[in-house]
Parts: structure tokens; C-alpha cells; sequence
């Protein structure tokens, strides 16, 4: 677990990656006046090498030794988190635009078992995505049991467990640390199986949500075309609804990856790092011609979609998902009791191609599913295969039999 990290060489390479996405002049000097506090701080007291606590005290140091402005404090906490992204070995678009999630500085005792517990999910089909983020939360978790006087998970009980997951401070978290506890006592780890202690998160949804295609169509038509806005909106709304792209591959859509003269679009999904390909629909072509011709800003960035208000900057998926929940909410399409963001557009294509009769293999393509496994969830809704494996009712025998009979008596009576 111990690597080095120069400063020197991170901030020069965050200064390229900075120049690469378009900031504004404004916000670039204003990075650069932070970048330069912070190797000013860092050669004063001889230090080289960086690690996400000198990140700590670097922001420390802008706080209460420069006392510079809130806003570029701010600033200084965005400059730190994008340095630990660098150190954690992310890079380009994820050092830039990450959700802050930074691996912990755990301790070697702890450090190897969530070390193989990673690989043991990356060979259990978890991508990479979901591997850091895996890594972020039980890394708090481990970190929190260490913090509590705890060297090795044999001593750990019950009431450490609830004391280290609820300084986590957020109990959705528990659907993360759960698995991670069920596993650690199937290794040995643990003395007890705690990943049932606690009776923490979302219940599952017996059915995936599904609108049809008149609902979605009633979505789309209700975007205003006119604007710029409505432009791209409505490219991205056709992506996720003819596709079932994931938002957070739309958000990293380069240019590269439309190929106008062969109608073909093709991309690396962040999720699972696997290819997806398909070929450009008409409609589709059409509205990603007139976001580029009219409304995408002229800027050299060669993410697809950009943000459309100073300074200009690739779109997130979080961009993505607040844009389609206020779509869904202005177009008089029913949604109560039902998910209406971005990903009931993936559930919807697969539902409608499957109970029309399209083989798995198409829709599993389609949506980027790396097994067919995937798609169990959504063969829920197809009635009519369903009809062919039912059952006759079977005939009602010992004490349900005569309970019946006796209700029958009693009716007649």
C-alpha cells in the first residue's frame, strides 16, 4: 500500500489535464493562484511527496495562514480533491469530474483483506466503477474500526460493527458494508456473521418500471426544440430511449465516438469497460446535427455534450439525471409510484423488446449487459411467456379440503 506520489509531478499534470477541458480564464488563474499556495506551502516545510493528509493541511494552510476568501477555499477543497483523484490513480475526465470518492490510508493490517475482497468482486463481475466506490466505503469502515481500538477483525463484535457503519453517516451505505461482512466471515475473518445486523436500505423493487411507448413519446414531445437547451436535451433523451444508454456514459460522449458518415456511434462503457456499438438512427443523427449546428458551444473540448452557461464545461451524469426527472415532470406523463430518471429508460427498452418476442441476446447487446444473467429482472413483465408456464390450480386436499367443504355446508344452510 505505500506509493509515492511527487507534488510537483501531479499539479503539473492537473495544470495539462486543466488546459485540456476548456476553463475558463478566470477559473484557470484562479486554480493556479491555489496550485501555486500550495508548492509554496510545500517546499517551506520540505515536503515532497503528496499524500491526501498533506492535502489536509494544504487546504488548512489556505484557511487559516493565507485567511484567503470562502470562495477560494472552496476552490482549494475542489483543487485537493482532484490531487487525491491523481494520487489515487484516476485520470483525465475521471481526476477531473469524479464524485469525490478518495481510497482510505488504511492501515496494513486491514489494507490486504479489502485489497482481496476487491478482487474477489472484480471477478465476480463488478466493473471498475463499482469497485472504487466498494473501496471508498468499506475503507471508511475498516478505518472507523481502527480508529475504534481495533488491530484485527477477530476481536471485532456486534456493537463495534454499529459503531464503525454509523460514523459513516449514512445508512444507504449499508447495502455496500452488508456483502463486505457476509464475506469477511465466509474467509474467517470474522467470528460472526454480522450482514444482518443491521436492517438498513432500499427494499427491492419486485418489478422493474416500464413506460410504454406512447408515455415515452409523450417525453419526448414535450421538450421545446427551439432553445439550445432543447436541442441537447432532446439528443440525449433520444440516446437513453431508443438505447438505454447509462447517464454516466452519455455524459462522456466524445466526438470521436459519432461516426456521421458510416451512422455509427460506438464508445468504451464506464461501467464495465466493455465496447458498445450500434448503428445510428435516423432520428438520432438528426438531433445530434442540429445540437452540433446550433446549439453545442464552440469550444475545444471533445466531450460530446457541454454545459450550455459560463464557463463551459463537459456535462456530468448527475447533469443528466436532473435534466430527465424535470422532463418527466413537464410532460403530463403519470409517474406517481414509479421511477421516472434516466435509468426507466433502460428498464423500458428491455421490457418492450423482450415481451416483443426480441431473443435476449439483442437486448443484452443493446443495453451493454456483459451476461445474459442481467436481464431476468426485466422478463417479469412478459404476461404473455409467463401464461406459458403456469400451472394448473391443484385440488384442494386434507384440512384446507374440509375447510372448504365446511363453508360450502354452511352457505347452504
Amino acid at each position: 500500500m505505500n506509493k509515492i506520489k511527487i507534488f510537483k509531478d501531479l499539479s503539473a499534470h492537473l495544470c495539462e489535464l486543466m488546459k485540456s477541458a476548456s476553463y475558463s480564464k478566470s477559473t484557470t488563474k484562479d486554480m493556479m493562484f491555489i496550485l501555486n499556495a500550495f508548492s509554496d506551502f510545500m517546499d517551506s516545510h520540505g515536503l515532497i511527496e503528496y499524500t491526501p493528509k498533506i492535502g489536509e493541511r494544504l487546504i488548512a494552510h489556505c484557511k487559516n495562514d493565507l485567511l484567503i476568501c470562502e470562495s477560494r477555499i472552496s476552490r482549494a477543497k475542489n483543487i485537493v480533491r482532484k490531487l487525491n483523484r491523481l494520487y489515487d490513480d484516476l485520470d483525465n475526465d475521471d481526476a477531473l469530474w469524479g464524485v469525490g470518492l478518495t481510497k482510505s490510508d488504511l492501515p496494513e493490517c486491514f489494507a490486504y483483506i479489502l485489497d482481496e475482497y476487491l478482487r474477489y468482486c472484480r471477478k465476480n463481475g463488478n466493473g471498475q466503477a463499482t469497485a472504487n466506490y466498494k473501496r471508498w466505503i468499506c475503507g471508511r469502515f475498516l478505518q472507523n474500526l481502527f480508529d475504534c481500538g481495533y488491530k484485527s477483525l477477530n476481536t471485532v463484535d456486534g456493537l463495534a460493527v454499529q459503531k464503525a457503519f454509523l460514523s459513516l453517516g449514512a445508512t444507504r451505505y449499508w447495502e455496500r458494508i452488508s456483502p463486505f461482512l457476509h464475506y469477511l466471515f465466509e474467509r474467517g475473518q470474522l467470528s460472526s456473521d454480522y450482514s444482518n445486523l443491521l436492517k438498513f436500505g432500499r427494499a427491492k423493487e419486485p418489478y422493474p418500471t416500464v413506460y410504454t411507448i406512447d408515455e415515452i413519446k409523450a417525453v419526448e414531445s414535450s421538450i421545446n426544440r427551439s432553445t439550445a437547451s432543447g436541442k441537447r436535451n432532446y439528443a440525449i433523451l433520444l440516446l437513453m430511449s431508443r438505447y438505454g444508454i447509462r447517464a454516466c456514459d452519455i455524459a462522456c460522449l466524445s466526438l470521436s465516438d459519432i461516426d456521421f458518415p458510416n451512422n455509427r456511434i460506438s464508445f468504451i462503457q464506464r461501467k464495465t469497460g466493455v465496447l458498445w456499438q450500434g448503428k445510428m438512427l435516423p432520428e438520432i443523427k438528426s438531433a445530434l446535427q442540429e445540437y452540433l449546428k446550433s446549439a453545442r458551444p464552440n469550444i475545444e473540448s471533445q466531450r460530446l455534450f457541454i454545459t450550455l452557461g459560463i464557463p463551459y464545461k463537459p456535462i456530468d451524469y448527475r447533469t443528466v439525471n436532473t435534466m430527465i426527472n424535470t422532463v418527466f415532470s413537464n410532460s403530463g406523463v403519470a409517474v406517481e409510484g414509479k421511477r421516472h430518471g434516466s435509468r426507466s429508460f433502460r428498464s423500458s427498452v428491455a421490457s418492450n423488446m423482450i415481451n416483443d418476442s426480441v431473443s435476449t441476446e439483442v437486448v443484452r447487446r443493446l443495453l451493454g449487459h456483459e451476461t445474459k444473467y442481467a436481464l431476468k429482472h426485466y422478463a417479469k413483465l412478459d404476461i404473455e411467456k409467463l401464461r406459458l408456464c403456469s400451472l394448473p390450480v391443484p385440488k384442494p386436499q386434507g384440512d384446507f379440503c374440509n375447510l372448504l367443504n365446511r363453508s360450502e355446508v354452511s352457505a347452504n344452510v
